[in-house]
């Protein structure tokens, strides 16, 4: 194997690495160290994210649940690139809970939970909007093409088209996403936040008798910008699981609705929205942008079935939305 393989790298930090489940990005690893179970995040495609990461794990210390970091060369060492490692949570992965028919109760408080983290990020704020820049968290600028829905589209057109969601293919996508980038658009400035940016059931880990909520993993695509965001990759997954049927399909209309009650409820509480248009208003908005990762996902270069689910669903999602010309 050449020395730049990841699993030969991690086999460097762990003993008996080997890929953990559920990630997508071939950099995480799972294994012993120092004879814990640990899980290792290499930083092979963007080495400057691992100070990044590291500072908005410190950051959240004490506000919101996380594994516990026991190593880290955050400028990589000794030929190695930067990495993380970080100590096994009991629990297992939301995602699979949910997907095997957690208990309707524990289903519904893991929802309840996940509000609370999202209103815990919400209090992290930020001045403006835009990517993390080094360990002080300061926020620069987003690039053109991502300053905007409809910029963003236009700049992942091209590998939509190859996927197959092109003009012609998918003719009511356009108009989809024209309509969604004057929504938000039109809703001016918001209070900006420390954002997950990829928050779904994969990188929460949850008890599976309790639903409790154990730890929130892996920050790569933190950033500060609009606390709906998360709501929105979240209510997807909750769709997305609920219309998958099967024994997680309670489990998921649960978890939906405890996310989405408790938000409504801690959003009233603090007076900080009215019932009137409500859920024109943060629901609808977290969709909207919710968009920006869906558009991304299904725009990777991955076809047919060498797809991963996440890319496929995201597909599948786009052509139905584009059908329908509904933000839903």
């Amino acid at each position: 194997m050449p020395a730049s393989d990841p699993l030969r790298l991690a086999a460097k930090v762990l003993h008996d690495a080997r890929a953990a489940d559920g990630g997508y990005s071939s950099e995480t690893f799972v294994g012993t160290y120092f004879r814990e179970q640990a899980y290792l995040r290499l930083y092979l495609r963007e080495p400057r994210r691992a100070v990044i990461d590291l500072a908005v794990m410190r950051r959240l210390h004490g506000l919101v649940p996380q594994p516990q970091v026991l190593a880290a060369e955050p400028r990589g060492v000794s030929g190695l690139p930067p990495y993380i490692v970080t100590a096994g949570v009991e629990g297992q992965r939301a995602d699979v809970l949910l997907d095997r028919g957690l208990p309707v109760p524990a289903a519904n408080a893991l929802g309840r939970q996940c509000a609370r983290l999202v209103s815990v990020l919400r209090g992290v704020r930020s001045d403006r909007p835009g990517p993390w820049l080094d360990a002080d968290l300061r926020v620069g600028e987003w690039p053109d093409h991502l300053r905007t829905l409809q910029a963003w589209f236009e700049h992942l057109e091209p590998g939509l088209a190859a996927a197959g969601l092109g003009r012609r293919s998918t003719p009511g996508l356009r108009p989809l996403v024209r309509a969604a980038s004057h929504r938000l658009a039109s809703a001016g400035e918001r209070p900006v936040s420390l954002v997950h940016g990829d928050l779904n059931g994969k990188n929460l880990v949850a008890d599976p008798n309790t639903g409790r909520l154990r730890a929130v993993l892996d920050w790569e695509y933190s950033h500060a910008g609009d606390w709906a965001e998360d709501v929105g990759n979240l209510l997807r997954g909750a769709d997305q699981g609920a219309a998958a049927g099967g024994a997680g399909a309670a489990s998921w209309t649960a978890f939906r609705r405890g996310l989405v009650d408790a938000l409504h409820a801690g959003l009233h509480e603090r007076g900080t929205t009215s019932t009137a248009g409500f859920d024109d208003d943060w629901l609808h908005r977290a969709v909207d942008l919710d968009l920006f990762a869906v558009l991304e996902l299904a725009a990777r270069p991955e076809r047919g079935a060498s797809a991963p689910a996440p890319v496929a669903l995201a597909r599948q999602l786009l052509r139905a939305r584009a059908q329908s010309r509904s933000p839903r």
